[in-house]
């Protein structure tokens, strides 16, 4: 099947909200994971993305089996990691949609129980590289729509944050995961990657698996990433990002009402990275 003919089939499955049997779905699969990081918006994300949404998580069509296969697949070197550390062109659209389908997998994971310890493993490690390595940090791309791979891999994270088999050592991890990414100089995150982030933050604090202390400590921990950049404009860029990260993240904790045992670290943190905090 053709990217258009899989356009025109879908458009037609669209106005019927995606309703089909489940034969369907799996003839259609297979070709929708392979155009996934199509340059064509529509069809990438109001078609196929919007169509997974449908079969993987409302819909529940797939197997737990199929489930599997279609996560291995997300993870394989043509999909989440196609041509990974490029900067530009359109291999992001195929890394980004193909980790947004991490948070429905996970999702069914939650309330099915259906994946391996060892599979949820491999989902923490390949989310971890993935935002280790990606370097298209691009959100809105004029004519081709949203990449937002930090964003997707953000809702990755918090989902994967909300699993009961993610212990104390997995959380503290993700923790310093998001503060590297936030901490990047590479450019300032204008699209609403910080507030995905402080998504995940916020979902890993409110298990109440980590130490206040260990808290505190992660919140003051952003200081030196920061400060520790001289050159401009790269020193404004991880300021604003910590910032507005720290600043977002404080204000949904007060509003989650869990922000008081922190409010000192958040304080120090932020007077500590403001040019007008003395």
């Amino acid at each position: 099947m053709s990217a258009n003919q899989l356009k025109e089939r879908l458009q037609q499955l669209q106005s019927q909200q995606f309703q089909l049997q489940a034969e369907e779905w799996r003839a259609l699969l297979p070709a929708m994971l392979r155009y996934i990081g199509s340059p064509d918006a529509q069809l990438r994300d109001d078609l196929i993305y919007t169509a997974l949404v449908q079969g993987i998580y409302h819909q529940r069509v797939f197997s737990t089996q199929e489930l599997r296969a279609i996560l291995q697949t997300v993870l394989d070197e043509q999909h989440m990691f196609y041509r990974m550390g490029e900067k530009e062109g359109d291999a992001v659209f195929t890394r980004a949609f193909s980790v947004l389908l991490l948070p429905l997998l996970l999702a069914v994971h939650r309330d099915q129980l259906y994946l391996t310890n060892q599979e949820l493993e491999q989902v923490r490690q390949a989310l971890f590289s993935f935002l280790a390595q990606e370097q298209d940090l691009r959100g809105f791309v004029p004519e081709k729509g949203w990449a937002h791979a930090v964003a997707h891999a953000a809702d990755a994270l918090d989902e994967l944050a909300l699993c009961d088999e993610m212990g104390q050592a997995d959380l503290l991890e993700m923790l310093q995961i998001i503060r590297t990414v936030i901490c990047d100089p590479g450019q300032v995150y204008i699209h609403g990657e910080e507030e995905r982030l402080g998504t995940a933050a916020l979902s890993i604090l409110s298990r109440a698996e980590l130490s206040m202390q260990q808290v505190k400590e992660w919140v003051v921990s952003f200081e030196e990433p920061v400060l520790t950049v001289k050159e401009l404009p790269d020193a404004l860029f991880v300021r604003a990002n910590a910032r507005n990260f720290l600043q977002s993240l404080y204000f949904r904790l007060r509003w989650a009402k869990l922000a008081p045992p922190y409010e000192t670290a958040f304080d120090h943190t932020l007077r500590a990275i403001s040019r007008y905090g003395n």
